[in-house]
């Protein structure tokens, strides 16, 4: 059995390969992260899995994957409450870097977005975040990273660019991706140019305090 990751897309899945006549079936996929230890019973084709997305809390699934017209069912609801509160989108983003690559990064938006308005935003980043699009994110804390779902709950964006690292040049590299990042988003009109502030930690802390050296883009 292995576990699915398309890059383009970030949908992950399950599906069944056999060793005897090289044959690869897909069990289960979509726009969801699947967890990497589901459970199935040594001799039946039953899966007990849980598979979420930024909206979608990861419930448990049960899954009879011996039938080929089977769909996975939830069998559990296990954060109910998630529905009184304002939770937001994520969706992926795409902009030229100032050293001309065409990059990716996710941005988090506030429920009700429009538009039309200006928001706050955060800019959040640690090497490569944008595999992560489909990651469940329950409103908690952190030693060291904001949490995503509270600050959109408030009102913010938060801008997540992945920063692709010239050797011997981590800092210029950074500086690069997110720069360029913040530009093209303030470009599109939704974020207030005045109020955008940085978050990183540890490696990502380094290159917050060498951006900040080279721009005045950030409050």
């Amino acid at each position: 059995m292995l576990h699915q990751f398309h890059h383009p897309t970030k949908a992950e899945g399950y599906s069944w390969h056999s060793l005897k006549n090289g044959k690869t079936t897909q069990l289960s996929g979509g726009d969801f992260a699947y967890t990497k230890q589901p459970l199935k019973p040594k001799n039946a084709d039953y899966l007990l899995f849980s598979r979420g997305n930024y909206q979608v809390f990861p419930d448990l699934q049960y899954l009879n994957y011996g039938n080929s017209e089977a769909k996975p069912a939830q069998i559990s609801q296990a954060n109910p409450q998630q529905s009184e509160y304002r939770w937001g989108a994520i969706e992926p983003v795409q902009w030229t870097s100032l050293s001309g690559e065409v990059l990716n990064g996710l941005l988090i938006k506030p429920e009700d977005f429009d538009p039309a308005a200006q928001y706050p935003m955060i800019v959040n980043f640690y090497e490569k975040l944008s595999d992560g699009l489909h990651q469940h994110r329950s409103p908690d804390f952190h030693r060291s990273q904001i949490n995503y779902t509270v600050y959109a709950s408030k009102g913010y964006l938060i801008f997540a660019p992945d920063i692709p690292y010239r050797t011997g040049y981590p800092g210029e590299s950074a500086y690069n991706a997110i720069v360029s990042g913040v530009t093209a988003l303030i470009n599109k009109g939704f974020v207030d140019p005045k109020r955008v502030a940085m978050q990183g930690h540890s490696w990502g802390g380094y290159q917050a305090a060498y951006v900040v050296t080279r721009t005045n883009l950030f409050a």
